[in-house]
């Protein structure tokens, strides 16, 4: 799933933009806000400083088993993917490799046994960077916390809120009352 957007009207109003898993969006309006949520999957936000067009992709694994189904709505959740994506709808709107930078957030572990899956993450996101030769300005990535990034597309700015996972968080289950089945009373 992607979108992009244009500068439409200097005077539009701000628009705040969630990128859910499996998805990017690429924007050059002064108002968009690409917004996400990260545990153990990763986001990469792109930048072309002369451009002034950025964009933000969040998937879910680094790469695909042999296993896992090869049509394009399955593959949205895989890194290569995903790179492959932003970074091709950033050039097809005036971005160039050599002006680009990037942000990587995410791949935490929020749960024990799923600290495979973010290192795997953040270290796929590392590699196809620096294979297509995109510098890395910025990493807040791994820990046992939850992240919230906000991206300003137009200017590269971005912010990114750390969420602790404590016991507070975490609803507990209620569990129902079952009701008496037949006409047996224990004492």
């Amino acid at each position: 799933m992607s979108s992009v957007t244009g500068r439409q009207n200097p005077d539009s109003p701000a628009r705040r933009i969630n990128v859910i898993e499996g998805s990017f969006n690429v924007s050059r309006h002064d108002g968009d806000l690409l917004c996400t949520v990260l545990g153990s999957c990763v986001a990469v936000c792109l930048y072309d400083t002369l451009a002034r067009l950025g964009g933000m992709n969040h998937f879910l694994l680094a790469e695909p088993s042999v296993s896992d189904p090869q049509d394009a709505r399955s593959l949205e959740r895989f890194g290569a993917f995903a790179m492959e994506q932003l970074i091709n709808e950033m050039i097809k709107n005036g971005a160039r490799r050599e002006t680009m930078r990037a942000h990587i957030y995410g791949g935490g572990m929020l749960r024990p046994g799923m600290e495979r899956i973010g290192t795997a993450n953040r270290t796929f996101a590392r590699s196809f960077l620096e294979q297509d030769r995109i510098a890395i300005s910025h990493e807040d990535v791994g820990g046992n916390t939850a992240r919230r990034v906000e991206f300003r597309a137009a200017s590269g700015q971005a912010r990114c809120r750390q969420i602790p996972m404590n016991a507070a968080n975490v609803p507990n289950p209620v569990k129902q009352r079952s009701s008496p089945v037949g006409d047996v009373e224990l004492f």
